[in-house]
This record gives structure tokens, C-alpha cells and sequence, in this order.
């Protein structure tokens, strides 16, 4: 055993499951977003509440033995620095992309970056540089660490898809990204790349205008254009052997580059979210992550979509984010982002739902844990809320849903053991 957490499959019935340095099984049931960052401040109530001087440290171990109470068992995303100094398993996630110029806008801060410009690059290694060194922690001999994510909810599908919470539809392969690109000024570097990738594929402009019926005198002229003259099917083969290109390129960029300050943790991919990953992606990933991290707000785990990407990639998967959340019952006027797919009437409701989710994703065999969305409410007017949290928004946990939640932990153990 080298003491890192590692990724086998069980004797027998091929179950797949983490091991945690010792060589033992483990099935990560974790909570993300575990701090206090919910939109408003807390800090002057948390310390009245944790008694003053030291009061952070009291809180920190408060939550930690709460959640561990209801069954749970891993820090996923977002969790507070100062739980680098423990020994309970975690999930760090590493945003890549943060620094890169984009060829699109998303949610998080950034959108898809340009991975063909050398700021994606110089991203990825401020980011390592950053997890890796600032913090003073020892994180990368840190036997506690499951793995790391390098991003978080991508978008793979490009501006204009949509992310699909069952099915992808017709949009299995969309190659909106890749219109994305063609899109971007003449000078940037992933217009080039798509120039570079078609003169490489056609040799000369010649072959390309009898694949598009097109009439362009160079490749050079494409260079300037952001829409083209061109007929299906070939222009579409093209644009979805580029995204494979633009996939190859992210994932042995962010790779490379996290092993040269890394080589002990496993990497657990960019948490995908839904269901429209396209399968060339999918494909390209496989060389380079251990386990595929996928986001879901929705009450039926799309289990036929989550198989096929599977089977694509011959990875197991992680479920690394997914919450349930009720509105007016639990004293919200207005809910954003995820909780408006999984809306509930009440925290019974939350507790049947959660129940549901996590037993139907445990029974299938490659299924390494689900992360919940998170330690607390979220109130920010201007961005994320909703009754996201195992806490609400004065730390008084929601007991209900909390019991129903404990009580699936405890009910897991003869589902995983195939029974």
C-alpha cells in the first residue's frame, strides 16, 4: 500500500470502490460548500454562539461531528482551508481555468476557456502553485486527500446547448463549442487552432471547398469569418473532430501540469454537470482521469446516461454534487440555480428525495459516493439561494430532513454489499 486512496474493484462481483490508504473499501458520502459562506454575513452571530475568542475552531469541530453524526464521511468542494490540517477525507477542487481567456461566459466567475492560448496554461499552473504551495499546508503528501477536481461544470456543450438533466437528446455529440470558437477574433489562438485543424484535415482549400460546396480562396480567409459557407454532413464532421481536439487538449494540459506537482492523489476529472458531456469528450478523458465527477439536479438519477458515459470512458463515477430544496415552507420567496430543477414541498419531501437518490445511485457498481449540496442555506440576493443546506441560516440543522438523511447512511451498508 503507498497510502494514498487508490481505485479497485471488489473480488467477486467487480464492484468498483475506493480504498483509502490502508487498502480498505470506502464509499464517500460527503457535503460540499462546508463553511459559512451562504451569501450574508455570520461571523458576529457564529462567535456569540461558539463563545468569542477561539470561536472559529469550536464551530469547525461543531460541524465536523455533526455531519459525521448523520453518516457522513468526506469534505467535498469547497471546504474550509483549515480542515487541510485534519485527517478526515477530502476533495479539493483546483479551478484550472480561472485565469484563461475565454471563448464563452458561464456560471462560477468564467466560462469555457481558450485551452489552445498559453493563458490557459499559466492558469492551471497558478492554480496548482496556489493549492499546492500558498497555503502552507502539505497537501500533496496529505494521505487524507481522495483526489482533486481540475474545474468545475464546464461547458462542454458551448453557449447555446443545455446542460439536459435525463437525456442529451439529439445533442449526444453537439458541437456548439466548437461554434464557440469559430466565433473568437482572428488573432486568438483557438481560431488559429481550428484554422490549423482543417488545414491538417484537407491539405489544401481545394479538397475543403468540394467537402463544403464552399468557394474560399485560402485557409487564411476562414481565419476572418465567423460564419462560412458550408454544407452538412462534412462541416459537422469536422467541427466534432475539432471538440475532440479541444477535449484531448484540456485534459493532457490539466494533467501534465497537475502531476508536476501532484503525483500521489487521484484525479477525479472537471465535475461534469447533467447529462450533455458529449461522447467525444468522454472519449478524450479517458486516457486521464481516475473516476468522472458528475453534477445532478434532478429526482431520477438518469442511470442510462451515467452507464454510457461508464462504459465510454471504463471509468467509475462519483456523483459530486446534487441537492434537494424546499421554498416557501422553508421560509424562501425566491430560489436560483440548481433548486429550481429539485424543488420540494417541505423537508419531508427532502428526506424521501435524498433517500431515493442516494440508494438508487449506491446500487450501481461503479459508483464510488454522492456529495451533497450543502453544509448551509444560501441567501445572496445577488446570486446563489435556496434551502440548499443540511443547516439553515441560523446554524439550527434541518432536524427533519436530517434524520431522514441519517437514517439512508445507515441503511447503505447491505445495498453496497450487493444484498
Amino acid at each position: 500500500m503507498n497510502g494514498f486512496y487508490r481505485i479497485g474493484q471488489r473480488a467477486g462481483d467487480g464492484r468498483w470502490t475506493l480504498e483509502d490508504g490502508d487498502g480498505r473499501p470506502f464509499y464517500s458520502l460527503g457535503v460540499n460548500c462546508f463553511n459559512y459562506d451562504l451569501g450574508e454575513p455570520m461571523e458576529a452571530y457564529l462567535m456569540d454562539r461558539y463563545g468569542g475568542v477561539g470561536w472559529f475552531g469550536r464551530w469547525a469541530g461543531a460541524k465536523l461531528d455533526g455531519v459525521k453524526e448523520l453518516g457522513f464521511n468526506t469534505l467535498g468542494a469547497w471546504h474550509s482551508r483549515y480542515y487541510w490540517n485534519s485527517k478526515v477525507p477530502k476533495t479539493i477542487e483546483i479551478r484550472c481555468s480561472q485565469k484563461a481567456n475565454r471563448v464563452n461566459n458561464g456560471w462560477g466567475g468564467y466560462g469555457f476557456p481558450d485551452v489552445f492560448d498559453p493563458s490557459f496554461a499559466a492558469s492551471a499552473h497558478s492554480a496548482m502553485a496556489d493549492t499546492y504551495h500558498a497555503s502552507g499546508a502539505s497537501l500533496v503528501d496529505d494521505r487524507s486527500v481522495i483526489g482533486v477536481y481540475t474545474d468545475n461544470e464546464l461547458h462542454w456543450w458551448g453557449t447555446g446547448g443545455h446542460w439536459g438533466q435525463d437525456d442529451p437528446g439529439s445533442a449526444t455529440n453537439g458541437t456548439n463549442l466548437v461554434e464557440d470558437y469559430i466565433h473568437l477574433p482572428a488573432n486568438a489562438p483557438g481560431k488559429r487552432a481550428w484554422i490549423d485543424y482543417l488545414r491538417e484535415r484537407y491539405g489544401d482549400i481545394g479538397r475543403l471547398n468540394a467537402a463544403w460546396n464552399a468557394e474560399y480562396d485560402t485557409f487564411e480567409e476562414l481565419l476572418w469569418l465567423r460564419e462560412y459557407r458550408a454544407a452538412e454532413p462534412a462541416y459537422g464532421d469536422d467541427k466534432l473532430g475539432f471538440l475532440r481536439r479541444i477535449a484531448e487538449t484540456y485534459f493532457r494540459t490539466t494533467t501534465d501540469i497537475l502531476r508536476q506537482y501532484d503525483g500521489n492523489h487521484l484525479l477525479l476529472g472537471c465535475r461534469m454537470v447533467g447529462t450533455s458531456t458529449p461522447d467525444v469528450v468522454l472519449e478524450a478523458m479517458k486516457p486521464y482521469v481516475d473516476a468522472l465527477s458528475l453534477n445532478y439536479y434532478c429526482f431520477e438519477l438518469p442511470e442510462a446516461w451515467i452507464a454510457r458515459a461508464h462504459r465510454i470512458t471504463g471509468k467509475p463515477v462519483i456523483i459530486t454534487e446534487f441537492s434537494f430544496s424546499a421554498g416557501s415552507s422553508a421560509g424562501f420567496d425566491l430560489i436560483t440555480n440548481g433548486a429550481q430543477l429539485a424543488h420540494v414541498r417541505d423537508q419531508k419531501r427532502r428526506g424521501e428525495s435524498y433517500r431515493d437518490f442516494v440508494t438508487q445511485a449506491a446500487r450501481m457498481p461503479f459508483m464510488l459516493g454522492t456529495h451533497w449540496f450543502a453544509l448551509y442555506d444560501f441567501w445572496d440576493r445577488q446570486g446563489l439561494i435556496g434551502n440548499y443546506g443540511l443547516y439553515d441560516r441560523k446554524d439550527e440543522l434541518w432536524s427533519e430532513f436530517a434524520e431522514a438523511v441519517k437514517e439512508t447512511h445507515a441503511a447503505l451498508a447491505p445495498v453496497l454489499a450487493g444484498r
